[in-house]
C-alpha cells in the first residue's frame, strides 16, 4: 500500500462541522439507544442455564449498542465502534437462527460453550501455558444456574453454527428490504423479517469485509479513520459511520426480538409489548433511512451467479476433561484488580508525557501515522471507559491493540536486516493490498457500482496514495497466533498472549464464556453492566502491552530514531511491564 500521509494536523473531530445527514443520524441512533434504554432486564437465576444465557444476550447487545453510541464524535475510537457494529451484526444472525427454532436451538449455547472452553484448553495445551484459575474463567458466576458443564442438558446440546455458516444462511435467504417503515407488526416471526429486511443492501459480504478490518485493528480497518479535516485513528469518516451504525441498529434489534422468541417468559411485565416493539422497527427503521442516505449502498439485487452455497463446519465434539468444571472447583469472586488499575494509571500518565508530530520529520507513511495516532486513540478508548460503565469497549479496544502490536512488531523485527526487511514490508502490505481488492470485487459482484465500491477505500486529497500493484505468487501474513509467539518471546510463557487473546474474543464474540464475564453477582445481585477482574485486568494488561509497542515503534520510525522517542519507548515497556506484573495476580497467565 505504502501511501504517504502529507497534510498538516487536522482539527479535533467534534471541532468541525458535522453534515446535516450525520447530525440526522445521529439523532436517530441516539433515539433508537435511549428506547432501548427503558426496557428492563428480567433474569431468571433458579432456571436452566440456556435460560439465563440467552436473557442475557440482549442486555449485552444493548451495552455495546450504547458504547457504540456515546464514541460517535467523541474524537476517540472511531474504529472501535466498527468493531462494536460486527459484534452486534453476528449476534443478529444467531438471535435470528435461534428465533426459528428456539425449543431446539437455545440449548445449542450450552454446547457451544464447552466447545469455547475446549478450544481454550487446547490453546493452554499446545502453547505450554498454566492457568491456575482455569475454573473462574470458565465459570465466573457462582449462585446463578448451573454453568459448570456436567449437567446432561449441557453435554448432550449441540453446537451453535459459526460466522459463516450464519452469513451464508442469511444471504440464501434473500432478504428484502421493506417498502415502508414498520409501524405496525404481527407476531415476533413478522418483525423479526421486517427488521432483517432493514438490513438488506447491496454488497452486505463486502460491507461485512469493512467491518471486518475496523474489529481486528489492522491498516484498512483504521482507514475508517480518515475523516476529512479530521485527526487520522480517532475520528469516523461518515459513510463509515453510517455503515457500522445502520448494522449496529439492526443487530440489536434482531437480538431483542429473537430473545422475546427463546425466551418469552423473561419480557418484564410491566412492559407493554406490542406498543414497545412498534416503536422499536420505528426506530430502528429510521437508523437505516439515515444510514442509508449517507453510505449511499442501495437495495439488494440476486447474486450474479445465484444463491450462494451454505458452508457447514463439520464439528466432532471430543471434549477435554477440564472443559467440564466439577461444582466443587468453582472458585469465589474475591478478585480484585485495584492494583492493576493503579499501574495502568502510572502507565498512562508516561503516555502522555512525550508526544511528536508525525509531520514534524518530513512526510511518513500512513501506515506509521496510523500506527503512532491509532494507538494514542484506541487507548484512550481504553481508559476511558474501563472504570465507568463502558468496560466492555475497553475489552474491544484492548483486543484490536493486541493484534496490530503482533503484526506491527512481526513486520519490524530484525529492522538492520534490510533484505528481510523488505520482503516482510512487501508480504504486510500485499496483505492489505488483496483485501482492498478482495472487499471492492465483493461489492461490485452483489449490486454495487464498482465506482461507489472504490469510494468507500477513497483516501482524503491530503495522503498521497502508493501503488496497488499485487506481487505475483504474494505470501500472506503469517497466522495470528504466530505472530502473537513472536510478541511474546520475551516471557516466561510466551504462549500466553494466544491465550490472552482467545480469552478476549470470548467478549467480541459474544460467546457464552463472554456473557458471563460481563456480569458480576455478589451478595445476592447481579450487576449486568459489569466486568470480572480476571477479565479487566486480562484487558488493561494486553491494552498497555499493545499500545507501548505501537507507540514505541511507531515513534521511532516518525522521528527516524531520535533520542527522546527511544527514551519513550523505554520507558513504556518498562511501565507496561510493571502492569504485566500486577495483572498475572489477577488473571494468572504467563
Amino acid at each position: 500500500m505504502g501511501e504517504v500521509w502529507s497534510g498538516a494536523e487536522g482539527t479535533w473531530p467534534d471541532g468541525r462541522e458535522p453534515h446535516p445527514s450525520v447530525v440526522s443520524l445521529r439523532a436517530a441512533t441516539r433515539a433508537l439507544r435511549f428506547h432501548l434504554d427503558t426496557l428492563p432486564a428480567v433474569f431468571h437465576f433458579d432456571g436452566p442455564g440456556d435460560q439465563f444465557l440467552a436473557e442475557s444476550a440482549f442486555p449485552y447487545a444493548r451495552w455495546r449498542y450504547a458504547c457504540a453510541d456515546s464514541l460517535l464524535g467523541s474524537g476517540i475510537g472511531g474504529t472501535v465502534v466498527g468493531a462494536l457494529a460486527r459484534s452486534l451484526f453476528d449476534d443478529g444472525l444467531l438471535w435470528q437462527w435461534i428465533a426459528e427454532s428456539p425449543a431446539e436451538r437455545r440449548q445449542a449455547l450450552l454446547g457451544s460453550m464447552l466447545e469455547e472452553r475446549d478450544r481454550i484448553c487446547g490453546f493452554l495445551s499446545a502453547h505450554e501455558v498454566s492457568c491456575p484459575n482455569l475454573a473462574r474463567w470458565f465459570v465466573p458466576l457462582d449462585g446463578i444456574t448451573d454453568l459448570t458443564g456436567a449437567s446432561l442438558a449441557a453435554l448432550s446440546a449441540p453446537s451453535l453454527p459459526d460466522g459463516s455458516e450464519l452469513l451464508d444462511l442469511f444471504l440464501a435467504s434473500s432478504p428484502v428490504r421493506p417498502a415502508q417503515p414498520v409501524l405496525t407488526g404481527g407476531g415476533i416471526e413478522d418483525l423479526l423479517k421486517a427488521a432483517w429486511g432493514m438490513l438488506a443492501m447491496s454488497g452486505l459480504r463486502g460491507a461485512v469485509m469493512v467491518l471486518g478490518h475496523a474489529g481486528h485493528g489492522n491498516l484498512l480497518g483504521m482507514q475508517s479513520s480518515l475523516a476529512v479535516g479530521g485527526v487520522p485513528g480517532h475520528d469516523l469518516r461518515a459513510d463509515h459511520e453510517a455503515l457500522f451504525m445502520h448494522v449496529a441498529a439492526v443487530g440489536v434489534t434482531v437480538t431483542l426480538l429473537g430473545a422475546c422468541a427463546a425466551v418469552p417468559e423473561s419480557w418484564p411485565p410491566e412492559v407493554e409489548q406490542a406498543g414497545f416493539l412498534r416503536t422499536l422497527m420505528r426506530l430502528t427503521e429510521e437508523v437505516v433511512t439515515a444510514a442509508s442516505a449517507v453510505h449511499g449502498l442501495g437495495d439488494p439485487r440476486p447474486p450474479a451467479g445465484g444463491p450462494p452455497k451454505v458452508r457447514v463446519k463439520v464439528r466432532d465434539r471430543r471434549l477435554r476433561s477440564a472443559a467440564v468444571i466439577a461444582s466443587g472447583d468453582v472458585l469465589p469472586d474475591i478478585g480484585n484488580a485495584s492494583a492493576v488499575v493503579s499501574a495502568v494509571r502510572k502507565y498512562d500518565a508516561f503516555v502522555s508525557s512525550w508526544v511528536t508530530s508525525p509531520w514534524a520529520h518530513g512526510d511518513p507513511k500512513l501506515a506509521s501515522v496510523l500506527a503512532y495516532s491509532g494507538a494514542h486513540s484506541t487507548f484512550a478508548t481504553v481508559m476511558s471507559g474501563f472504570d465507568e460503565h463502558a468496560a466492555v469497549t475497553s475489552v474491544f479496544a484492548a483486543r484490536m491493540l493486541l493484534e496490530e502490536a503482533a503484526r506491527f512488531t512481526w513486520l519490524a523485527q530484525d529492522a538492520e536486516d534490510d533484505e528481510a526487511f523488505v520482503q516482510r514490508s512487501t508480504r504486510y502490505f500485499d496483505e492489505f493490498r488483496a483485501r482492498k481488492k478482495k472487499t471492492i470485487a465483493l461489492f461490485s459482484s452483489n449490486g454495487v457500482a464498482r465506482a461507489a465500491a472504490t469510494k468507500l477505500f477513497q483516501m482524503p486529497d491530503s495522503v498521497i496514495e502508493g501503488p496497488e500493484t499485487i506481487s505475483k505468487g504474494r505470501q500472506p501474513l503469517p497466522p495470528i497466533d504466530e505472530m502473537l509467539l513472536h510478541l511474546g518471546a520475551p516471557y516466561p510463557e510466551p504462549g500466553w498472549l494466544p491465550v490472552a487473546y482467545s480469552l478476549l474474543s470470548q467478549v467480541t464474540h459474544s460467546t457464552p464464556i463472554g456473557l458471563v464475564h460481563m456480569a458480576r453477582y455478589r451478595d445476592g445481585t447481579l450487576s449486568a453492566h459489569d466486568i470480572s477482574p480476571e477479565m479487566l485486568a486480562l484487558a488493561l494488561d494486553v491494552a498497555c502491552l499493545g499500545s507501548a509497542r505501537l507507540l514505541g515503534m511507531s515513534g521511532l520510525i516518525l522521528t527516524h530514531g531520535s533520542d527522546e522517542a527511544r527514551q519513550y519507548a523505554f520507558g513504556l515497556e518498562e511501565r507496561a511491564l510493571a502492569v504485566h506484573d500486577a495483572a498475572r495476580l489477577v488473571h494468572w497467565l504467563d
